[in-house]
């Protein structure tokens, strides 16, 4: 930003002397009547346009619109330079005579964000320029006294003869051009006006509308001239003029709005929040405010790391380059709890946006906490309803093991059984035989049952306890496997079972998928609350979103009340930790 400031200071220097000298010459010209007042209007116009430029330069580096601003001051001094008494004064006034009306047209197709928005504007732009500088080489070349109408003007250095009917033919053709592109930049800038919301057209107001009023008294000048009517092409010019110069006091007159208006809407909301707290509708507040009726706020989860609508449900904030959204973050004592989304226009007036959101962040705060609640609800109402689907799913699953593997043995039984018993008189042998075999069956189903049981409620849990169940289970586990001392006191059981099934399944997608040399399993109970904490050393990388059982598992602890967080950056081993309430 230093380098910056000493680079406009210089520019300013600059237009301040070019200025002076300009005006010096308009001073001492043989050829301009009212010299002074031509001096002074020339100071004006163009030292209007220099200040209104370097300003906002400075205060929007990136956009070209202060930079095109300022360039309307230097070719504005450009032309006048036509006033000279020197033939290559003149002459430079000549060929740059019309050059400022081309930077104009740029500056206001490029306005408010600095940039031309499709090819054909940057074409229209070029045409633009085209018509300033080689339509104005006629004159330079074949023009003479009669043609400016000044016969103490002095002859320009690039004058090859008298002919100034062949530029009056000349004139005529740059004329039709620069109506026709002029009829279609006034086009351009109706259909962006309808187009515009209305913090857009709440912005683009001031310098949009001038600036359209200068070109439609250009076009009237140009038709009045092309008819030969002096007296109303005169009249069209000086209101043309009058137009011109109000165009860098417009953009000023629009930031000089925007400060009053930033001042009166914070105040007004500061008011409005206080006179109604909690009582909602702080959206409706906001947008007043700015004046967006299509602003929307996001609340912040810190925990989960996500935004949030007023419902509590996900949602994502637009990017950085989204053409028509932009978001501020609201924060309270530096901890971010919400974001205020708007029109992208309102870039334009970053120290409203952010004035709105630092008045308005405890409110953000307060229904930050009431959507946070909304958003923990939804989750709790997911994750039942995910268990209930899940716990019909497993009964299913049981109901269908159950009829094709135990159920089946069990009739084979019985049958067997039966057999065995008719044949007890006649074939002793034979019914010990089938009773053998009955005794293999029933062993086998009683393995099938317990099998199923297992996957219920684990009979090591009843047993042993939640210490001696993830004992058993890191048994089971090919890479060693440290454990911390568990909670002196028995859990209540769903929540024993709920940190039994969180280390089982940890501890199969390490010996599955993590590739790891060695895993740690800690559970302790502080504070009114159970944590049950699996790590290892393996590739990382896990993804909650592929599979079902993680998912499972954060429906299990969540309807416990509890939460499941999941680490697991690539190549830097995983942790899954389990925070269970008491």
């Amino acid at each position: 930003m230093p380098s910056l400031r000493r680079a406009l200071a210089g520019i300013a220097m600059l237009g301040v002397l070019v200025g002076v000298i300009v005006a010096i010459g308009v001073l001492d010209s043989d050829h301009v009547d009212k010299r002074g007042l031509n001096a002074g209007l020339a100071l004006v116009i163009g030292w209007s346009f220099l200040g209104a430029g370097l300003y906002a330069w400075w205060r929007r580096p990136d956009n070209r619109f202060g930079a095109l601003m300022t360039a309307i001051a230097f070719a504005w001094f450009l032309s006048i330079l036509a006033a000279s008494n020197s033939s290559a004064g003149f002459t430079i006034g000549i060929l740059g005579g019309a050059l400022f009306l081309a930077v104009l047209v740029h500056m206001l197709l490029a306005y408010p964000s600095g940039r031309l928005e499709s090819k054909g504007q940057v074409a229209l732009v070029w045409v633009g320029y085209l018509l300033a500088t080689l339509g104005q080489i006629p004159a330079a070349l074949w023009g003479d006294n009669d043609y400016f109408e000044c016969p103490n003007c002095p002859v320009p250095l690039t004058h090859v003869r008298d002919d100034g009917d062949l530029v009056r033919t000349f004139d005529v053709i740059t004329m039709i051009g620069a109506a026709i592109a002029i009829g279609a930049v006034l086009v351009i800038l109706l259909e962006r006006w309808r187009r515009a919301s209305p913090p857009q057209r709440r912005a683009m107001a001031p310098v949009l509308w001038s600036g359209f009023a200068l070109l439609a008294l250009f076009i009237g000048a140009l038709a009045s001239s092309a008819v030969g009517a002096s007296g109303a092409g005169d009249l069209f010019g000086y209101a043309a003029l009058i137009a011109f110069t109000a165009v860098p006091w417009a953009f000023l007159f629009g930031l000089l709005r925007s400060r009053f208006s930033r001042a009166g809407a914070v105040g007004e909301l500061l008011t409005r929040i206080g006179a109604a707290p909690g009582t909602g509708g702080l959206r409706e507040l906001l947008a007043d405010a700015l004046g967006d009726r299509s602003l929307r706020i996001a609340y912040w989860l810190d925990a989960q790391g996500r935004w949030i609508d007023p419902d509590g449900h996900a949602v994502e904030l637009p990017p950085d380059d989204h053409p028509r959204r932009a978001w501020t973050s609201v924060e309270v004592e530096g901890r971010r709890v919400g974001a205020v989304v708007y029109d992208r226009s309102l870039v334009e007036e970053p120290e409203l946006v952010a004035s709105v959101a630092a008045a308005a962040a405890l409110a953000v705060q307060h229904e930050q906490l009431t959507a946070e609640l909304r958003a923990r609800v939804e989750e709790l109402h997911g994750s039942r309803q995910r268990l209930v689907e899940a716990g019909i799913a497993e009964r299913r699953r049981l109901e269908r093991n159950l009829h094709d593997g135990a159920q089946q043995r069990l009739v084979a039984l019985s049958l067997t059984l039966r057999l065995a018993q008719s044949r007890l008189r006649k074939d002793p042998d034979g019914a010990e035989r089938l009773m053998a075999g009955a005794q293999e069956e029933l062993q086998l189903a009683l393995e099938e049952l317990r099998e199923l049981a297992r996957g219920i409620h684990p009979a090591v849990l009843s047993d042993r306890g939640l210490q001696g169940a993830i004992e058993a289970l890191a048994g089971r586990v090919p890479i060693p496997v440290d454990l911390s001392d568990g909670p002196a006191d028995r859990l209540p059981a769903p929540i024993e079972a709920a940190a039994y099934f969180v280390v089982a399944e940890a501890l199969t997608n390490v010996a599955r998928y993590a590739q790891a040399t060695h895993a740690r399993i800690d559970v302790t109970r502080d504070d009114g609350q159970v944590t049950v904490a699996i790590a290892d050393d393996g590739v990382g990388g896990a993804d909650p979103t592929k599979g079902s059982g993680l998912r499972g598992l954060a429906d299990r602890v969540a309807a416990l009340d509890g939460r499941l967080e999941l680490e697991s950056p690539p190549g830097e081993g995983t942790l899954l930790r389990a925070e269970i309430p008491v």
